[in-house]
Order: C-alpha cells, then sequence, then structure tokens
C-alpha cells in the first residue's frame, strides 16, 4: 500500500487517495523518513490519532531536522485540558521543530514539500478520516493556507513578538543563556532540550549573523538587541 501510495511522479495516481487506517498512516509517515525532504508543514489535530501515529509523525520530525531540513509545527495554544497533546507538543519541540502556538486551527495537516499533503478527508468532522492529496495546484493551496496561519501568529509587522527579530523563542533562549557563558550542556539543562539541538540551534543563528565564533555570536546578537 505504502510504495503505491508513495509512487513517483511518473506512475499513474488519484489526486485524492482514502489512508483507511492507522496502520497505512505509520508506514506513509515511516516512508518519508527516507525520502530527500527538505520542508515539512505540521498543524497538530486535536484529534486523538493512534499513539503509533502520533510517534511515528514526532520522529519523522527527528530524523528530518537532523538531517538539516526546516520542519515547522503549528498547534493549539491551550494544551492543560488534553495531557497526550500536550506531549505531542513537547515532542515535536525537543526535535528541533519550530513551533507556533494559535487559538485555532482551521485544519489540520501534514505537508511535504509540494509532493503531497495529509488532510481530514472532511474538515468539518472531528472524527473525520485522513486522505493524502498529490499535484502541486492542490498540494501547493495547503501550503499557502499554512503559511498565511503561521504568519498571522507571529503578531503584526513591527509589534514585539517571538520572530520580530527573525529569532523563534528556542533561539533567543539559547543566545541569552549562551550569552551568560553556559556551555551547551548547561544549557540543554535549563531549557530541556536535547545538546544536539542547542548546538544545531546555536549554529543555525551564527550562520544566519555572519558570526564566525560562539562569543562573536553572542556579541552580535547584543548589538543587534536580540537579547
Amino acid at each position: 500500500m505504502t510504495s503505491r501510495l508513495m509512487a513517483g511522479p511518473d506512475t499513474a495516481r488519484s489526486a485524492f487517495q482514502p489512508l483507511t487506517d492507522s496502520d497505512v498512516l505509520v508506514d506513509l509517515l515511516d516512508t518519508l523518513r527516507h525520502r530527500p525532504v527538505r520542508e515539512l508543514r505540521l498543524a497538530l489535530p486535536r484529534r486523538p490519532y493512534d499513539r503509533r501515529v502520533r510517534e511515528q509523525a514526532a520522529l519523522l520530525s527527528v530524523e528530518l531536522v537532523r538531517r538539516g531540513a526546516q520542519v515547522r509545527v503549528l498547534h493549539i495554544e491551550d494544551v492543560s485540558r488534553d495531557p497526550a497533546y500536550a506531549d505531542d507538543t513537547r515532542r515535536f519541540a525537543a526535535s528541533g521543530a519550530w513551533m507556533r502556538a494559535v487559538t485555532h486551527l482551521p485544519v489540520w495537516m501534514a505537508v511535504a514539500d509540494r509532493d503531497f499533503a495529509i488532510v481530514p478527508s472532511d474538515p468539518g468532522l472531528d472524527a473525520s478520516p485522513a486522505t493524502l492529496v498529490r499535484g502541486r495546484t492542490l498540494v501547493g493551496a495547503y501550503q499557502e493556507l499554512f503559511d498565511q496561519v503561521w504568519a498571522r501568529s507571529a503578531g503584526p509587522a513591527g509589534a514585539a513578538g517571538p520572530e520580530r527579530d527573525g529569532l523563534d523563542e528556542r533561539e533567543r533562549e539559547a543566545l541569552a543563556l549562551l550569552a551568560e557563558g553556559l556551555t551547551d550542556e548547561g544549557i540543554s539543562r535549563r531549557t530541556g532540550l536535547s545538546v544536539r539541538t542547542i548546538r544545531r540551534t546555536i549554529a543555525g543563528v551564527m550562520t544566519r549573523m555572519g558570526a564566525q565564533s560562539r562569543f562573536q555570536a553572542g556579541v552580535e546578537a547584543a548589538r543587534r538587541q536580540w537579547i
């Protein structure tokens, strides 16, 4: 089933293919771990999907981030009433994904590049099964919807917010602790993120700044008033 769903672009297939059960969805997410995905957009559903689906999605995020892909995750702001949902958001944050919270998600989705999207068959039904969507036009529409919600979640242009200076909350916190003189291990203990995630976060910010050393990154961040 999975090999047919993930067939190459020259293979005839429908633009919409139902994902009939959790086993198919787990296999599809697992297959993605071995494909050259450059960007993954996730809007986490409230629906309590099978535990294996949620765990496989988190593993996918870990693997993609490790390979240098960008993973962006939208999640509902209030997770206090749903421990499973709160655990999911923590897993994705720990994987190194970029996270943003919103008060309302118009639709849950998982979009891999412009290759395909996993979306609810009926967005109006909480218990709707998943559907695999193919085709650049259709997938592009979900990409655009995700990006619009992502942009709105940062607040108005020029307003105080988690990315007004080009940094997300995780990057800013790591830079601030770095400026305090903490090691990667110390930052890891303070933030609860893995040492590998901390190193990757700091390296990414240094590249964007053009900093040649961690000390220079701290000085430059202070000069730009990022911390």
